[in-house]
């Protein structure tokens, strides 16, 4: 008998997922090529990725399994804020201490470079990425099969990806060397 755990498939839905969030950075001027990364963004991502899942198992566990669309909003604009938090970290030799306030209530803090900050928060991105998820989840066009949560974390990872390549570019920008 095979067994079902090692067995691979194919999301489309998760990559359709991730293109909403793609199609919001190029449309904001945000991406004009490869995006930048480091292994240790990578492990930021993967820390950040495990600790939101335990928080959404823990919300779906208290208040069932429906995510609002302030709730799923909310998620974008926390991984965008953690995002710069990561770079600085990642500029300045620190280990990260994500905090998960703010993941479901719109109210995460951003812990960041007062440069990245104040850049930041001129950014539309994360409410354009939920926007492009929610239109996207809501829509005809969802491969069948799809896992919403699976898709939004999809989204969610490259939210964060591309959040942390839109810090690294603006800090070269101003001339800091990493």
């Amino acid at each position: 008998m095979e067994n079902q755990e090692n067995k691979f498939s194919r999301s489309l839905g998760a990559q359709h997922a991730a293109m909403v969030v793609i199609e919001a950075a190029k449309k904001g001027e945000l991406i004009d090529g490869p995006v930048f990364t480091a292994p240790k963004l990578a492990d930021s991502e993967k820390e950040l990725m495990l600790k939101i899942l335990e928080a959404v198992a823990e919300k779906r566990r208290r208040d069932g399994d429906a995510l609002t669309d302030e709730a799923v909003s909310s998620m974008f604009t926390f991984v965008f804020a953690r995002a710069a938090e990561a770079v600085t970290n990642f500029a300045n030799s620190r280990p990260n201490e994500f905090s998960m306030m703010g993941l479901f209530d719109g109210k995460a803090p951003l812990y960041a470079d007062e440069q990245i900050t104040g850049y930041f928060k001129k950014l539309s991105f994360p409410g354009d990425c939920a926007q492009n998820f929610w239109d996207w989840i809501h829509s005809n066009i969802v491969p069948e099969g799809t896992d919403p949560l699976l898709a939004l974390m999809e989204s969610l990872k490259w939210c964060f990806r591309l959040s942390c390549h839109i810090a690294v570019s603006y800090l070269q920008k101003i001339g800091y060397r990493f």
